[in-house]
C-alpha cells in the first residue's frame, strides 16, 4: 500500500513556492514514492501530469518519468527533464501507477507538507516570463487627470496623451523621458453610482459599469454622443482607446490596461464578445454564453421579455442575471451559487465596505480565504472575465493588464483563465507572443508570485525609509527582499502617499532615491507626477489634475521640479540604452577605506558580453557634505580588467554633466586599479555611472 509520495523540482527560489525558471531552461521535476514495503513496489511507473508546452491550458498530458535512485528517505525515485520552457503559466503534478491504480502525489503527500491554503502540495504552478519584465520602467497614467486643470472639476482625454502639444503630458514626453510602459489606469465606462459619498465627484474607477467600454467621458468625439445612445458611445470611445495603444507602440511603449476582476459597479452594462478577432461583435443583453443552462437562459429569456423592468433595467447585468453576483449565507458565509436577485447582492466588504461596487460571483472572497471556484456559476463567470480581457488584448492591442485587488480571485483565474486570454492573444499574436501580468496583492503574495510577472505592493516603502534613513545596508536588504517578493521597485501609486513624502519634501534626496533605483534594476513603477516631485496624494475618486503637472502645462513649473525631472529621464534613458544594463548580473562594491565607511552604496552591472565593460555607479546618501571613499571594483570589473592589466584606463561619468569627458587627469593603470580599487568623490545626493575605458 501506497503511503506517501513527493513531488516537486530542485529549481526553486529559496523560501517560496516559485519556479526559477527562464525561457528556453528545461525543468527537471521528482517524484519519490514509499509504501508499506518497497517489494510492493515492483512494477510502479510514474508520470507527471501537466500543460507544460501546451497552446492551450487546459490540455494535460501524462508524461512517463524515467526511474532514479532515490535521494532521500522515499524507497524509489523517478525524474523527468521538460523541454526549454516557453513564456505562459503551467501546472505540474505527477501520479503513480501500480496494479492498475493512479495514485495522485497531492493526494498522497506528507503531513506538514508546505503549500496546503494555496493548492500547492505537491503541484507545481508557475510562470515563464519574458525575461524583459525586469527592465520595464512604469508609468502608471490616470487619463483623466494628466492634463487636467488642479483643484477643478475638469478631466482631461485620451486624445491629449496623443496629440504632442508643448508642455502637455503626452506619451512622446514619456517616451522622450525614458519611460518604456505605461499602465493605464482603470478607463473602462463609468457612470457615477447615485449612493456614493458626497465628496467622491468622479466615482471609483474601479467602479467599471462596461468592460467592453472605455468611459466615453476620457474622449473627444464619444462626449459629444447623447447619453442614450450607449453603442455609438462605445465605438467612438474604443476607436480613440486603438489609437493612443497605437501612438504607444509606435514610441516603443508597452501598453498595460488596468480591471479590477473582483467587482463591477452598479448598473454594469452586460456585454459579451462572440467570435474571434478585432471587430469582434460584442451585443448587450446577449447571455448565451454566461448562463448555465436552458433553465437559466429562460429566466433571462422572461425578464428581458417582461414589462416589470424598465428598459433601462435591461441593460445591467444584476438585473437580468443576478446569479453573476455573489451572495451571502444566512450566517454571512459567502455563497458561490451566486445572488437570486439584485436584492441579495453585496457590496465587497472584507478591506472596508466599498459601497460603489457589487462583488462578482467568481469563487472567491479574500476575507474569508475562499479561493476555490466550485459551481458552474463561478466557472462561467471567471470565462466571462476571460473573454472581456482577451477581447481587450486583441481590440486595442494591449500588451498586458494590471490587475487589481487579486487577493479576492480564486486559483482558476490565474491557472486557467489568465492562460486561456493569453492563448487567445498567441492566435493573433503567434505562438511566442505573451502578455504582462502585474497583480496587485499585499496579502497572498507567496502564491501570486508564482503566477504573475510582477507583483504591486508595498515593499517599496521599506527602501524609500531605508534611503531617507541613509542607510545603504538597509538599501540593499531593502533591494533584496522586494526582488524576492517579485514586486516592484516604486515610487507610490494612486492607493498610497507620494514617494516624496518619506524624504519631508526633499527634490534632491527623493531624486537621489528615483535614480539609485533606476540603474540598480529591476521591474521599476512611478506615478504620474513623480519625476517633478509631487506632494499631493492622487484622489482618484475627484476630479481635477495634478497640480506639478499643470504647472508643467502652464509654464510655471518651479525650477527644481523641472532639474528633477531631467536628471530622472537621464537615468531612464542610460538604462534603456546601455547594453550593461539589458543584463540581470548586478554585484556590491565593497568599501575598502581605512577610515570607515561613508553613506555611499556602489555596486556594478554587467551585460551578456565578457568582452564590454561592466559599469560601476557609486552613490551617495549624504545630504549636506561631501563624501569620499575607496572600492573595491569587484568581480565583473576584475574579470574585465585581468584580460589587460598593463594597459591604463580613463573612466567617464554616464550620468554626468559632460558624459563624454574623462574624469581622470591621467590614465590609470589595470593593475593599479585591481590592487588599489577606485577612489571616488562625490557632491551631497550625487550619483556616478563610471564607464572604464581602455585608453592603451
Amino acid at each position: 500500500m501506497i503511503e506517501r509520495i513527493g513531488f516537486g523540482t530542485g529549481q526553486v527560489d529559496s523560501g517560496t513556492f516559485r519556479v526559477r525558471l527562464s525561457l528556453g531552461e528545461s525543468l527537471t521535476v521528482g517524484l519519490g514514492v514509499t509504501a508499506t514495503s518497497p517489494a510492493e513496489l515492483a512494477g510502479a511507473a510514474a508520470f507527471v501530469w501537466t500543460n507544460y508546452g501546451a497552446q492551450n491550458p487546459g490540455n494535460f498530458s501524462a508524461l512517463p518519468m524515467t526511474s532514479t535512485p532515490p535521494t532521500d528517505a522515499h524507497q524509489q525515485a523517478f525524474a523527468l527533464t521538460l523541454d526549454p520552457a516557453v513564456p505562459g503559466t503551467v501546472i505540474a503534478t505527477a501520479f503513480v501507477v501500480l496494479d492498475g491504480i493512479c495514485y495522485w502525489a497531492p493526494e498522497f503527500a506528507a503531513p506538514g507538507t508546505r503549500g496546503a491554503e494555496y493548492g500547492l502540495v505537491n503541484r507545481l504552478v508557475f510562470r515563464v516570463s519574458d525575461p524583459a519584465i525586469v527592465h520595464l520602467n512604469v508609468r502608471e497614467l490616470p487619463i483623466d487627470k494628466v492634463n487636467a486643470r488642479s483643484d477643478s472639476t475638469d478631466i482631461s482625454l485620451i486624445e491629449d496623451l496623443i496629440d504632442d502639444q508643448p508642455n502637455w503630458y503626452t506619451l512622446q514626453k514619456l517616451h522622450d523621458e525614458g519611460v518604456n510602459c505605461v499602465w493605464l489606469q482603470v478607463p473602462y465606462r463609468l457612470d457615477p453610482w447615485d449612493g456614493r459619498d458626497t465628496h467622491d465627484d468622479a466615482g471609483s474607477d474601479y467602479a467599471s459599469n462596461d468592460w467592453f467600454s472605455i468611459d466615453p467621458d476620457l474622449s473627444r468625439e464619444s462626449r459629444g454622443v447623447p447619453p442614450w445612445d450607449l453603442d455609438r458611445q462605445h465605438r467612438l470611445a474604443n476607436i480613440a482607446m486603438k489609437r493612443l495603444v497605437d501612438k504607444a507602440h509606435d514610441l516603443g511603449l508597452k501598453v498595460l490596461l488596468e480591471i479590477a476582476p473582483n467587482h463591477v459597479g452598479h448598473n454594469f452594462i452586460y456585454r459579451d464578445a462572440f467570435g474571434a478577432g478585432p471587430g469582434t461583435d460584442v451585443p448587450r443583453r446577449d447571455y448565451a454564453q454566461s448562463a448555465i443552462d436552458v433553465a437559466q437562459r429562460a429566466q433571462i429569456g422572461q425578464r428581458l421579455a417582461s414589462g416589470d423592468y424598465p428598459d433601462e433595467l435591461k441593460n445591467y447585468a444584476e438585473y437580468m442575471l443576478p446569479q453573476m453576483y455573489a451572495a451571502h449565507y444566512s450566517d454571512g458565509r459567502y455563497n458561490p451559487q451566486g445572488a437570486n436577485s439584485v436584492y441579495e447582492t453585496y457590496s465587497p466588504d472584507w478591506a472596508g465596505l466599498w459601497a460603489d461596487v457589487k462583488h462578482l460571483n467568481h469563487g472567491g472572497h479574500g476575507g474569508q480565504g475562499i479561493w476555490t471556484a466550485s459551481t458552474p456559476q463561478n466557472f462561467h463567470v471567471l470565462a466571462y472575465i476571460g473573454r472581456a480581457m482577451a477581447w481587450a488584448a486583441k481590440e486595442f492591442g494591449v500588451d498586458g493588464f494590471r490587475i487589481d485587488h487579486v487577493f479576492g480571485m480564486p486559483f482558476h483565474f490565474f491557472e486557467q483563465t489568465l492562460p486561456w486570454v493569453e492563448m487567445k492573444v498567441r492566435e493573433q499574436r503567434g505562438p511566442a507572443a505573451s502578455m504582462i501580468w502585474v497583480a496587485e496583492d499585499h496579502n497572498r503574495k507567496d502564491y501570486t508570485s508564482c503566477v504573475s510577472d510582477v507583483i504591486q505592493a508595498t515593499g517599496y516603502m521599506g527602501m524609500l525609509q531605508a534611503f531617507a534613513d541613509r542607510d545603504i545596508n538597509r538599501v540593499w536588504g531593502a533591494l533584496t527582499a522586494v526582488e524576492h517578493a517579485h514586486e516592484f521597485l516604486a515610487t507610490g501609486n494612486h492607493d498610497e502617499r507620494r514617494g516624496i513624502e518619506f524624504f519631508g519634501g526633499d527634490l534632491l534626496a527623493f531624486g537621489n532615491a528615483i535614480m539609485t533605483m533606476q540603474l540598480l534594476g529591476g521591474a521599476l513603477l512611478t506615478l504620474t507626477g513623480d519625476e517633478y516631485g509631487e506632494r499631493q496624494q492622487l484622489a482618484f475618486k475627484s476630479k481635477g489634475g495634478i497640480p506639478t503637472v499643470w504647472q508643467k502645462r502652464q509654464g510655471l513649473l518651479p525650477i527644481e521640479c523641472a532639474n528633477l525631472a531631467y536628471w530622472v529621464g537621464r537615468g531612464a534613458q542610460l538604462r534603456n540604452e546601455h547594453p550593461a544594463l539589458r543584463g540581470s548580473r548586478r554585484e556590491r562594491l565593497a568599501q575598502i577605506t581605512a577610515g570607515g565607511p561613508q553613506p555611499m552604496l556602489a555596486w556594478s552591472r554587467s551585460g551578456t558580453d565578457a568582452a564590454d565593460a561592466p559599469l560601476l555607479f557609486v552613490s551617495s546618501l549624504d545630504r549636506a557634505r561631501w563624501a569620499t571613499g575607496v572600492f573595491d571594483v569587484g568581480g565583473s570589473a576584475r574579470s574585465w580588467l585581468l584580460q589587460h592589466p598593463a594597459d591604463y584606463y580613463q573612466v567617464r561619468d554616464l550620468i554626468g554633466f559632460d558624459p563624454g569627458r574623462y574624469l581622470w587627469s591621467r590614465p590609470l593603470l589595470g593593475q593599479q586599479l585591481l590592487d588599489a580599487g577606485l577612489g571616488i568623490g562625490l557632491q551631497p545626493n550625487q550619483i556616478q555611472a563610471l564607464q572604464l575605458e581602455r585608453v592603451v
